[in-house]
């Protein structure tokens, strides 16, 4: 983070400079204030006051100023920090595989990272830097200034303000693990509420809107206590603090009153030193707090370090104009071979040794029951998964050596589910990318898009039949012109006739590889397949067309018996 402290060095200049003038300043204030109350005996000069009065006036004003501008730069320095950490994470979680995403942490931890820990990052660590930079400088200005004005009074103040410089170390490890509590409070109460809101027809139809009240409550008591014991924590810090820099200035006031009454200096210095001992209050106070809250967030900043190390900040290119480069992947003839794969999950084998070659433009339908593997063989292909042994290669190149985007260009996996985000219908299928009017037209023709390109989808989609999105997600794949479209288990959510218009619809893309994977299969269709894969326990029990299948694997059989009546 301090790196990038350092990465808008004219902002940051400007704000030492305003750092460093401030305190001068105040100090120039401190010395008007002695001299406008050494003057003000019987008889003096009414033209010289006036001067004073009028001098004191503006520096006043210029403080204020210089105050401002201060305030208003360190603002915008910490906003552009704060932009650049947003966009570091965002830019390298996008930058993951899958899998990386997927198996480490939910979306409600990487929410509540984006939002509650941001702002623990601004407020109790950026904000805290400038004040310690800010407290630093004041101090030692300030503190020049306050030994030209009387050393021994000024020596006094300053060595005791030193001691309660220790102060922040005796809390450092307690504040430190209530605020990375609290940090893991919210990450929990984000997911947990995000999955309220998407679980709410399942709670209302099952009338257990009171029991998932309480269970929120409890939730919500407890986050809101966990940050009750942070707070009281940073306040208990802060108080200590507090206290030690009024026994400054009372030692300050102490001082100089026997200082006057030995008739050592006049009261303007009494209240010249007054206000040092404040001023000097301030940024001692300021260090402390600062030192506090910046300690306070250690493990987040580290967690942020982190997400946000390693960053590539490359150009990126343009993806719908993008084209595979490595020459294995742009002859449009794609293979698929599968090795062995194998994968083990909490001591079951979801795949267990699967070996299998889909050749260019045939059409292959996988069958089995839930739990079979099916869909996880392909999952593993688009590197949802990192654990799986064996290999995969497109065109005899290893996956492992192939890009995301590069593999998004050839392989294009379609799921049950359609994600589908603000904006039009348009947009839905562009995906916020340019495209030609000739091919996007081309791409709607061919998925039987028929609804207004330019109709808005509102809450992720729930004004767009189902057959509508998944039309909407076949348009995407053919705009980007994958060479295999795999549709896993995309019509189960379907009427009949719609899921039968769109397993005949992907069977009519001649020039691809179709991987059809369904339990809801059109029997009228089935004998158009090439091959028909037959998965149980996580490996290939058969394969073959619809005639040699039926002959001679029980399996199937049973399966077309169950599906035909």
């Amino acid at each position: 983070m301090i790196k990038l402290l350092l990465k808008y060095k004219w902002y940051l200049a400007l704000i030492i400079v305003l750092m460093i003038v401030e305190p001068l300043l105040n100090s120039i204030l401190n010395f008007w204030l002695q001299s406008i109350f050494n003057s003000a005996t019987p008889g003096a000069d009414k033209v010289y006051v006036i001067k004073l009065l009028t001098t004191g006036f503006l520096l006043w004003m210029l403080k204020r100023l210089t105050s401002f501008a201060m305030s208003v730069l360190r603002d915008r320095y910490i906003c552009n920090a704060k932009h650049d950490v947003k966009h570091r994470m965002f830019s390298k979680l996008f930058k993951l595989n899958t899998s990386n995403l997927s198996e480490n942490s939910s979306s409600g931890e990487y929410i509540s990272t984006f939002t509650n820990d941001i702002t623990l990052l601004e407020t109790r660590f950026f904000n805290q830097i400038m004040g310690l930079m800010s407290g630093i400088f004041s101090l030692v200005i300030l503190g020049y200034s306050f030994v030209a004005l009387n050393w021994k009074i000024a020596v006094a103040i300053i060595g005791f303000g030193a001691c309660t410089m220790f102060v922040p170390l005796a809390f450092s490890k307690m504040l430190n693990s209530k605020n990375l509590a609290y940090s893991e409070k919210i990450s929990k109460f984000t997911q947990t509420l995000k999955e309220y809101f998407v679980a709410y027809p399942t709670i209302k139809n099952y009338s257990i809107e009171n029991t998932v009240t309480d269970k929120f409550n409890d939730l919500n008591t407890d986050i809101e206590d966990t940050k009750f014991e942070a707070d009281c924590a940073i306040s208990l810090a802060n108080s200590v603090g507090q206290l030690l820099a009024w026994f400054m200035q009372l030692i300050g006031v102490g001082l100089g009153i026997i200082f006057v009454i030995k008739g050592e200096i006049m009261i303007g210095t009494v209240i010249a030193a007054q206000a040092f001992a404040n001023d000097l209050a301030m940024p001692l106070q300021s260090i402390i707090m600062n030192f506090n809250n910046i300690r306070s967030v250690k493990e987040v900043v580290n967690k942020l370090e982190t997400l946000t190390s390693d960053y590539d900040e490359s150009v990126q290119c343009d993806e719908s104009s993008f084209v595979p480069t490595h020459p294995a992947l742009t002859s449009g003839n794609i293979n698929v071979r599968f090795n062995d794969i194998s994968l083990v999950r909490g001591g079951r084998a979801i795949l267990d040794g699967f070996s299998f070659e889909f050749e260019h433009s045939k059409k292959y339908l996988v069958v089995g029951l839930n739990g079979s593997g099916k869909s996880t063989v392909f999952k593993a292909l688009k590197k949802w998964f990192s654990d799986f042994s064996g290999e995969i290669y497109v065109n005899d190149v290893n996956v492992s050596e192939i890009s995301n985007v590069e593999l998004s260009h050839v392989v294009s996996y379609l799921n049950e589910n359609v994600t589908l985000f603000s904006g039009s219908i348009k947009d839905n299928i562009s995906l916020f990318r340019e495209y030609g009017n000739d091919n996007f037209d081309t791409a709607i023709t061919a998925a039987h898009v028929e609804l207004d390109i330019n109709r808005e989808v509102i809450d992720e989609g729930r004004n767009i039949s189902s057959g509508e999105q998944r039309r909407i997600e076949i348009a995407r794949s053919l705009l980007k012109s994958a060479s295999v479209l795999i549709f896993d288990e995309v019509v189960s959510t379907l009427d009949i006739e719609t899921a039968y218009e769109i397993e005949k619809l992907a069977l009519g893309f001649k020039d691809k590889t179709v991987i059809f994977i369904s339990h809801n299969f059109s029997g009228k269709l089935i004998r158009d397949y090439d091959e028909i894969l037959v998965m149980e326990n996580g490996k290939l029990l058969d394969h073959g067309n619809y005639y040699e299948l039926t002959e001679r694997c029980d399996y199937f059989k049973r399966i077309c018996d169950i599906k035909f009546g």
